[in-house]
C-alpha cells in the first residue's frame, strides 16, 4: 500500500468491518440462545394448551376403565410441529399424522432426539393421567435461523460495500489539501525556495507546511552562505595567487639577478599563505560537515594547552605564560584534534594582534561544568562593531594579513560540541578570549 490514500481506507474499512463484525456475531449468537428458548417456550405452550383441551373436552378425557384400545384418533396435520397424546398406561389417545412412532416415550422435559432419521425438539408433560407431547424437526429450526441470520447480514454487507465507497470519496476529499501541497512543490523550479501558502489550510495540515517552510528557510540561508562562502574563497584565494604568479615572471624576466632570489622568496611566501587558506578552508569544511571525529581521542585541557604552546615558533614561545586555574586535569568532551584547532587559532590571534612583544596568558579554567581556556593580551582591542563581526568568514580586522577564517573554524567547534567562546576587552587594554566545552 504505496498511497496514504489506500492505507487510510483499508484501515478505517477494516476497523469498522472488524467492529461490526465482532458485533454481528455476539449479537448472532445471543439471538440464536433466544430463538432456540422462544421455540421452546411455543412446544411448551402448545403441550399445556393441549392439556387444557383435553380437560375440557370429555370424549378425550380417560374414562374409568378405558385401556386405550379404540382406534387412534388423529389430531390436525402439521408438516412442521407434532403432537401425540398417551395414556400413562401406555395407550395413545390421539397424535398428528406427521407425528413419529414412539414420540410420546419419553420422561416429561425437553429432550432432543432423532427418531427414524429425523431429529426432532420435544417437551411432555403429564396430566390427568395423560403424557403429551409436543415436537417441531430440528432441521426445521436451523432453516428459520439460517434465514433470519442471513436477513441479518446482507444489509450489513450491502452497508459495508456502500460505506467503503462513501469512506473512498470522504478520504479523497480529506486528502485534497495534501495533493495541492504535492502539485505545488512538484512545480517549483530547482532554485525556488519561497515558503508555502498557509491559508486555508486545515489544523493538522498546519504544522508539516510550518515546518517544511521553516525547512525552506533554513535551506535558502544555508545556499545564500554557501554562496558567500564561495564567492569570498574565490576572491581570497585569487590574491596569493595572482602575487606567485607575479612574482614568478618577475624571476623569469630577472634571469640570474639579485631580483630573482627576492621574487622567488615572496613566490614562496604566497605559496604557504595559499596553503594556510586552503587547510583551513578544509577544516571548516569537515567541522561543518557530516564527517566524524570520534576516532580521535579526549585529553585533559592541560595537555591541550601543553600541545598548543609546543606548535608555536620559538620566538613566539616565549611570549605565552600558562596558568592552572583549576581546568587542567579536566577532561574535554570533544576530540583532542579540535580542541587544539580551535585554541591554537585564539592563541594565534592574540599574538598577531597584541601588541609586539607583549605577554599573552593562556589561563586553563574551569566553571559550571564546562572547563576551558581563556586567552589575554595587550593589544588595541577592538570596537562593539569589529566584536560584533569577529568569526565571520574572511573577516580581518584592519589590514591583517590572516585568512579571516580562525574565529569561523573556532564557532563552528562550538557550535557542534555544545561548547561557548566570546571576546571581551579587557579594562587594562587587549582583549580576553574564553573557550570552553563540557567535561567528559
Amino acid at each position: 500500500m504505496k498511497t496514504l490514500r489506500l492505507r487510510l481506507l483499508v484501515m478505517i474499512g477494516a476497523s469498522f468491518a472488524l467492529f461490526w463484525t465482532l458485533s454481528s456475531v455476539w449479537t448472532l449468537v445471543d439471538l440464536r440462545h433466544e430463538f432456540r428458548d422462544a421455540l421452546d417456550e411455543r412446544l411448551a405452550a402448545s403441550a399445556r394448551m393441549v392439556a387444557a383441551l383435553i380437560v375440557d373436552s370429555p370424549h378425550l378425557s380417560v374414562q374409568p376403565g378405558s385401556r386405550g384400545a379404540s382406534p387412534i384418533p388423529y389430531l390436525v396435520r402439521t408438516d412442521n410441529v407434532a403432537c401425540e397424546i398417551r395414556l400413562l398406561r401406555g395407550g395413545i389417545v390421539g397424535r398428528t399424522e406427521n407425528s413419529p412412532a414412539h414420540l410420546g416415550l419419553v420422561s416429561p422435559g425437553y429432550r432432543t432426539r432423532v427418531i427414524d432419521g429425523v431429529t426432532w425438539r420435544s417437551y411432555t408433560i403429564e396430566h390427568n393421567g395423560m403424557r403429551i407431547t409436543t415436537a417441531d424437526k430440528v432441521e426445521r429450526r436451523q432453516q428459520l435461523f439460517r434465514n433470519i441470520a442471513f436477513a441479518t447480514f446482507v444489509p450489513f454487507l450491502v452497508a459495508m460495500g456502500a460505506t467503503l465507497i462513501a469512506l473512498w470519496f470522504a478520504v479523497r476529499h480529506g486528502l485534497r489539501p495534501l495533493e495541492r501541497i504535492r502539485v505545488a512543490l512538484e512545480a517549483r523550479k530547482p532554485g525556488a525556495l519561497h515558503p508555502l501558502p498557509e491559508q486555508d489550510l486545515p489544523r493538522e495540515l498546519a504544522p508539516l507546511v510550518t515546518t517544511v517552510n521553516g525547512l525552506l528557510a533554513r535551506i535558502e540561508c544555508t545556499m545564500e552562505r554557501e554562496r558567500r562562502f564561495t564567492g569570498d574563497a574565490a576572491h581570497e584565494l585569487r590574491t596569493p595567487l595572482t602575487a606567485v604568479k607575479t612574482h614568478l615572471q618577475v624571476a623569469k624576466l630577472s634571469g640570474d639577478g639579485p631580483d630573482t632570489a627576492v621574487a622567488l622568496q615572496q613566490a614562496e611566501r604566497g605559496v604557504g599563505r595559499l596553503q594556510g587558506i586552503i587547510n583551513q578552508l578544509l577544516m571548516l569544511a569537515r567541522v561543518e560537515g557530516s564527517l566524524a571525529f570520534d576516532d580521535d581521542e579526549r585529553l585533559p585541557a592541560g595537555l591541550v594547552a601543553e600541545q598548543v604552546v609546543m606548535q608555536l615558533p620559538a620566538q613566539q614561545l616565549a611570549r605565552v605564560s600558562v596558568r592552572d586555574e583549576g581546568g587542567a586535569a579536566c577532561a574535554l568532551r570533544i576530540p583532542a584534534s579540535l580542541a587544539v584547532t580551535a585554541l591554537r587559532n585564539i592563541v594565534d590571534n592574540a599574538l598577531r594582534y597584541g601588541d609586539a612583544e607583549a605577554a599573552v596568558v593562556l589561563r586553563v579554567v574551569r566553571h559550571d561544568g564546562l572547563a576551558g581556556f581563556t586567552v589575554e593580551d595587550q593589544g588595541s582591542g577592538m570596537s562593539d562593531e569589529e566584536l560584533a563581526k569577529a568569526g565571520q568568514r574572511f573577516w580581518r580586522k584592519g589590514s591583517g594579513q590572516g585568512s579571516g577564517l580562525g574565529l569561523s573554524i573556532v564557532r563552528a567547534i562550538v557550535a557542534r560540541y555544545d561548547g561557548s567562546w566570546k571576546l571581551e576587552r579587557r579594562e587594562g587594554g587587549g582583549l580576553a578570549a574564553h573557550l570552553a566545552f563540557p567535561v567528559a
